[in-house]
């Protein structure tokens, strides 16, 4: 059994609206890592790693320039590039955000964890 852990930072705020079911930025952020997560299949490592992802969520919720800023395991870096790419365009930002993007982070992180030993004895 593996668990996957999603952390996400806002890195910058940069102006117009469109409609969405978003009031506010934490909302989207509870949302936008969560979508990333849903479309991850985790590269299955021997060893627990993370990678996290940057990238430009325009106003409309279309993406540009995703780019790994950091990661524990190189193999896996093309999987968390697809599952932010595959997930585009994700819900748009929130009407009152007041830029026409914002730069973000998602982390992803897969834990291998050990079955139990079944040894009868």
């Amino acid at each position: 059994m593996k668990k996957f852990l999603i952390l996400m930072a806002l890195l910058s705020l940069p102006v117009l609206a469109e409609e969405s079911p978003f009031e506010n930025l934490s909302q989207y952020f509870n949302y936008l890592p969560n979508a990333v997560h849903n479309n991850w299949t985790p590269y299955k490592a021997d060893k627990d790693y993370e990678v996290t992802v940057q990238f430009r969520v325009k106003k409309n919720g279309e993406i540009t320039e995703p780019t790994i800023v950091n990661s524990t395991e190189e193999k896996a870096n093309k999987s968390v590039l697809d599952a932010v790419k595959s997930g585009a365009p994700y819900k748009p930002l929130p009407d009152k955000f007041p830029g026409d993007s914002v730069n973000t982070q998602v982390q992803l992180k897969y834990i291998k964890q050990s079955l139990p030993d079944k040894t009868v004895g």
